[in-house]
């Protein structure tokens, strides 16, 4: 009996013990005292690999605290670009505003407590054993290599209301993916098309997925960051192959009086895919110290798939980082990213929110056929001229009644309207693009006026309707 007793007072000991350094362990962690570092190989995509710096008077304190360390530390911090000659990209924190914790204290205490959530985002390379150990002082510098599931992390901080996700309000844009004009033109992918006699070249999207490894890969990888943030996608591969199998043509359209409208294939491909932005990227990898290692250079351009407009990119590192030759592409596209995703993502919404406010911009052209009414737009019906008659139409239907001024020629068969703010849906709900707007007033003018017309389009953001005729 009082051999068992020993026994348990030496555990009841021993458990007092691990309970006081515990609670000296989380009392040094509520201090954040570390660093964190960019560290070298490779994490899986959306996961960043760091070397985390703990700073303690005893070092496997600093070994138990490492994970709520780095996981803070991606929250709150981030970490720079290495400087050790790995050029290894930095990252920004998910969190910029350090008032977003005091104002969360008591969900923070929770969730980095001993055995809290933290620890579901966090896993230790080597076990946990410390890379290296340095004596400062009185204490000790401690670092450990671990790899932080950063989108898992910003996930579950959307999910519970500490960042605010990019679609909590409002609707965010369809994307597409595709090659630049610029890397196709470099590697041999464009193909020709006759526009009204003068032969034009644009990217061949299909036979750059067929020849280019690399191109999927990096298609693939943006998607995946994309869609993390609750992006809707439209595939470059699959809408290649809708077009396909409908036996899409280029649209041409010849009027009586010579007058016409031409779709590339890229006009077709953005009338099929009917995505809000295109993010256009351009890559190269260049083989050095003599094909043992290699660097990427990468950038990407987000066009507003009706108007062309830029409105928001990521511009190539400087300083590209060296990786060795078997790095996986996808994952050196996140190195190169980083630090500046996130203002991309935040761009994007900006934009597609501001376009939800002033409308879209497309272009509206109004011709006649030659055996129309022989003043043209000019024709009066009900007592008012027919451009009048539009131009009415357009104000009525446009958001705020924001359009550029018609331009109509001096014969009075031709009309251009330019910057015509056209809403992102209609009154059920259903998207609008520059087709299904100007569909409503040629609905419009048959109905109240008896006027027959044929409706083309180029590409998402530009409408034709030649009046007359169908």
């Amino acid at each position: 009996m009082k051999k068992l007793l020993l026994i348990i007072c030496a555990a009841v000991v021993c458990m007092a013990s691990a309970t006081a350094q515990q609670r000296k362990a989380d009392k040094e962690t509520a201090q954040w005292r570390y660093e964190l570092q960019a560290a070298v190989g490779q994490a899986a995509q959306g996961s960043a690999m760091v070397r985390v710096w703990t700073y303690s008077t005893k070092p496997t304190i600093a070994e138990g605290q490492a994970g709520k360390n780095a996981v803070h530390g991606i929250i709150f911090k981030g970490y720079p670009n290495s400087t050790d000659g790995t050029r290894i990209i930095g990252r920004e924190p998910l969190i910029n505003d350090p008032s977003v914790e005091d104002a969360n204290v008591e969900y923070f205490n929770n969730f980095f407590k001993t055995g809290g959530a933290y620890q579901r985002y966090v896993s230790y390379i080597g076990n946990g054993v410390p890379d290296q150990q340095i004596k400062v002082g009185k204490e000790y510098k401690v670092g450990i290599t671990v790899i932080v599931m950063v989108d898992q992390l910003r996930k579950r901080l959307e999910e519970d209301g500490i960042i605010k996700a990019l679609g909590v309000e409002g609707k965010l844009p369809t994307l597409m993916v595709v090659p630049s004009a610029q890397w196709c033109n470099k590697n041999g992918y464009m193909q020709s098309f006759d526009n009204q006699g003068q032969t034009e070249y644009v990217p061949d999207y299909q036979k750059a997925l067929l020849n280019s490894e690399e191109l999927a890969q990096a298609i693939d990888a943006i998607n995946a960051r994309m869609a993390n943030r609750g992006f809707p996608l439209k595939d470059l591969e699959a809408t290649l192959k809708t077009l396909k199998s409908e036996s899409a043509e280029d649209a041409m359209l010849t009027s009586k009086s010579g007058a016409a409208i031409t779709e590339s294939p890229i006009d077709i491909l953005r009338r099929t895919a009917k995505a809000d932005i295109w993010i256009e990227i351009d890559w190269n990898t260049t083989a050095i110290k003599g094909g043992s290692q290699k660097t990427l250079t990468f950038s990407m351009n987000a066009l507003d798939a009706y108007t062309d407009m830029s409105v928001a990119g990521v511009t190539p590192s400087t300083s590209p980082a060296e990786y060795t030759a078997s790095f996986q592409m996808p994952l050196m596209i996140e190195a190169a990213i980083q630090g500046q995703f996130d203002p991309f993502c935040s761009s994007l919404k900006s934009y597609f929110d501001r376009l939800a406010k002033q409308g879209r911009a497309i272009k509206l052209r109004v011709l006649t056929w030659d055996d129309f009414d022989e003043d043209g737009l000019m024709a009066e019906f009900d007592g008012d001229e027919l451009h009048d008659i539009i131009e009415d139409w357009v104000a009525e239907n446009t958001v705020n009644g924001k359009f550029g001024s018609p331009d109509l020629s001096p014969s009075g068969n031709r009309m251009t309207i330019e910057q015509v703010c056209i809403p992102l849906q209609n009154e059920k709900g259903r998207e609008l693009d520059a087709r299904s707007w100007a569909r409503n007033l040629q609905k419009h003018l048959k109905n109240n006026y008896s006027i027959e017309s044929n409706l083309s389009t180029k590409g998402l953001g530009q409408a034709q309707l030649i009046i007359g005729g169908k």
